[in-house]
């Protein structure tokens, strides 16, 4: 789907009222919002020991022979770890991520702004 052009007034009133927009966003958003990056659901768990369970694992292996290498090497891939799981998580939680929310709640505004202007923004604060 390609990215909607938001008309520059609205984009400068957007990123100055962000924060204040999002809290008074619809219940649903506001509440996708808050639980999409809790530790609710076994995948969230699975997904967050994952990395530490690969970290201990390669350490323990002693794959490389100088200590602080093998520790260092064991970090890199928890980071990769991590980041993988990050972007796995809406496909296993079925939860989806922050941006995607937070567009949709710019997306509902904008619905707002075009009917009423800033004024009509303004109303909802």
């Amino acid at each position: 789907m390609a990215e909607q052009k938001y008309p520059e007034e609205y984009e400068t009133y957007w990123k100055s009222h962000e924060a204040d927009l999002i809290k008074v966003a619809p219940k649903v958003l506001r509440e996708e919002r808050t639980n999409s990056n809790k530790m609710n659901t076994a995948g969230d768990w699975l997904l967050f020991i994952i990395p530490f369970m690969v970290m201990g694992g390669f350490d323990n292996a002693k794959l490389i022979s100088n200590e602080m290498l093998n520790f260092i090497v064991s970090i890199v891939l928890g980071i990769l770890c991590f980041g993988i799981a990050t972007f796995l998580k809406p496909y296993i939680t079925n939860k989806r991520n922050v941006v995607d929310i937070d567009k949709d709640i710019k997306d509902y505004f904008f619905c707002v702004y075009q009917k009423e202007g800033v004024d009509g923004l303004e109303k909802l604060m």
